[in-house]
């Protein structure tokens, strides 16, 4: 239902709506999804008639709050969804006439952010990094596979080309649809290749605003399963579906930007050298604060059981909070910057996975960021060494902090790391250790295959 008192929300930028509405119009859109997230990350929406947008626009939107938080919770039912005009997207089902998606954030009655909305956290971060006088903006990596459907997906790989691979005609046509599609959308894809598993694939989401990128990740998953179930494929996303292939990230590649100027925050000299003098203390701080709270931002940005199986098998996966120019088992790298090519430092965070809620991860990964700023901090030196040449021993005695080693073990580094809570808030911190706390002891509670096999005789 409508909110009854347009001035619980304040009405959308005028020349944005009124693009939108023209577009919706002028396209012949009959039905529009209003998109949000809840807490775990799933995507969840809303449909609506067309002729209805104008009202939901200015008023908002009243559904059931439970489905924020994955209905553990029936105090919150009378919530709103203020749809954002500037995230209209209209694309062709292929079968009648063309649909629209727009992104939500959730409101209270009152016109205030609920607590336990994804996006609205995002936003309040974004601003709290503009009042530090920054601009965070985000690029992604997003891996993923395809099996074929009716068979196990754990045993059945599509094919067995790899990095770079050109791969059978299915998999090569289905992610030119794929890319193809999203580009129609407006979702900026900076291009996608064969990934070194078999059937693996990665898509690169260009750098954008935080807010708008995690709306570009929920789309994204959304048409590439699509797609490929059209084309008699499943995708998974799983960070590690095959026990003896390559995992699956969602790395992040950030870049923080001053303000009003726009010059690169993160640019110190202009060598671009490996003695670390284009580093500037800003980046330094960055890296020093991410790496502080890397544990707890573990249970955020890698929140399943089976992403400490990625984290584990150390195929161009972090295991410990390092960062490095070349290792790409660092927690946190450089790549290397080339000066005068307009590209800036970027600095990639390569623990996320797909399982992340998105909007939480860009939050977590730019509250510790500016924590790491205000507070100064000075990360330790760098550490391209391939880390798994290091037996524990020899890691313990350099001082290498390991990121935990399960779900469980992340979740008590969350539960203990009041940076991340206060920038999180209560509300959302607390509901995500309700729901990953059992689902931790449900996969405690399970006997597996392999322990039949390993026990049972």
């Amino acid at each position: 239902m409508l909110i009854s008192d347009p001035r619980a929300v304040g009405p959308s930028d005028s020349e944005v709506t009124e693009t939108a509405l023209a577009r919706i119009q002028g396209g012949g859109v009959r039905l529009i999804d209003l998109q949000f997230s809840d807490i775990a990350g799933g995507a969840r929406a809303m449909t609506i008639p067309a002729d209805l947008l104008g009202v939901v626009l200015d008023h908002g939107y009243r559904f059931d709050g439970s489905a924020v938080t994955g209905g553990l919770r029936e105090v919150e039912l009378d919530l709103f969804l203020v749809p954002d005009p500037s995230t209209l997207v209209v694309f062709d089902t292929g079968d009648g006439p063309p649909r629209a998606r727009l992104s939500c954030s959730v409101r209270r009655r009152d016109g205030l952010p609920f607590p336990g909305d994804p996006r609205s956290i995002l936003e309040r971060l974004i601003a709290a990094a503009t009042d530090a006088g920054y601009r965070y903006r985000v690029a992604l990596e997003m891996e993923f596979y395809l099996f074929k459907v009716g068979e196990t997906p754990l045993t059945a790989p599509i094919d067995g080309t790899g990095y770079y691979g050109v791969g059978a005609d299915l998999i090569a046509g289905t992610r030119d649809e794929i890319v193809a599609t999203l580009d129609a959308m407006g979702v900026g894809v900076g291009g996608a290749h064969h990934e070194t598993g078999p059937g693996q694939e990665e898509i690169d989401l260009w750098p954008t605003d935080p807010l708008r990128l995690a709306d570009q990740v929920l789309t994204a998953r959304q048409v590439i399963r699509s797609v490929a179930q059209r084309r008699g494929l499943r995708a998974n996303f799983m960070p590690k579906p095959l026990a003896d292939a390559p995992g699956s990230g969602m790395h992040l590649f950030q870049q923080l930007l001053r303000l009003p100027d726009g010059g690169d925050a993160l640019l110190g000299g202009t060598d671009g050298g490996d003695n670390g003098d284009d580093l500037s203390p800003i980046a330094r701080h960055v890296i020093a604060g991410q790496l502080a709270h890397a544990a707890a931002i573990s249970a955020i940005v890698s929140p399943s059981v089976n992403s400490y199986k990625r984290l584990a098998a150390g195929h161009r996966a972090p295991r410990h909070a390092t960062w490095a120019r070349l290792s790409q088992a660092s927690l946190i790298r450089v790549p290397s910057f080339v000066p005068g090519t307009g590209t800036g430092i970027e600095l990639e965070l390569r623990s996320p996975d797909n399982m992340a809620n998105p909007y939480l991860a860009l939050a977590a990964a730019l509250a510790c960021a500016l924590q790491g700023i205000r507070q100064r901090e000075e990360p330790p030196p760098p550490l391209d060494e391939n880390l798994v040449r290091y037996d524990d021993e020899e890691l313990h005695r350099l001082g290498i902090p390991r990121l935990p080693q399960t779900l469980g073990d992340a979740l008590v580094a969350l539960a203990t790391d009041d940076v991340v809570r206060a920038s999180l808030g209560d509300y959302v911190i607390d509901q995500l250790l309700v729901v990953k706390r059992a689902e931790w002891d449900d996969y405690r509670r399970h006997v597996s295959p392999w322990e039949h096999a390993r026990y049972g005789e």
